[in-house]
């Protein structure tokens, strides 16, 4: 009985991290095409997507950055989409994902989505060869 109860925790995290990675393949899908050259300043409104938010904003207020730590990050990775070195779509990408998987934890350990964002977007960038 053991033995069965062991596999079946086996097959219940081998199940766990191919959904886990189908839902990072879908989100890097999923987003629109973007370029890291593109302006992430402009908060100019447009006639049928509504109001834009910088790219600054948008982490800040969607990854619950409180600390300095966490606003200094931001800003570097900010620093780093204007200059085209960290593509946009890879902080997109991981910004989603991070603020679902926030959302998934448990209520009873809530957690910002800055939490899982600061560590998956470091490795990511140090996959392509940039460092954060």
């Amino acid at each position: 009985m053991a033995e069965q109860t062991t596999s079946s925790n086996s097959y219940s995290r081998h199940a766990a991290v191919w959904a886990a990675l189908v839902v990072l393949a879908q989100l890097g899908g999923a987003l629109s095409p973007t370029t890291a050259q593109e302006s992430t300043t402009s908060a100019a409104p447009t006639s049928n997507q509504g109001r834009q938010v910088s790219l600054s904003d948008q982490l800040t207020a969607g990854l619950k950055a409180t600390t300095k730590g966490d606003k200094a990050f931001i800003a570097q990775v900010v620093n780093l989409v204007e200059e085209g070195k960290l593509p946009r779509k890879l902080v997109d990408g991981t910004f989603l994902w991070a603020r679902e998987r926030a959302a998934r934890k448990s209520r009873s350990r809530e957690l910002r989505p800055m939490v899982y964002f600061r560590p998956a977007l470091v490795l990511r960038a140090k996959r392509i060869g940039v460092k954060l």
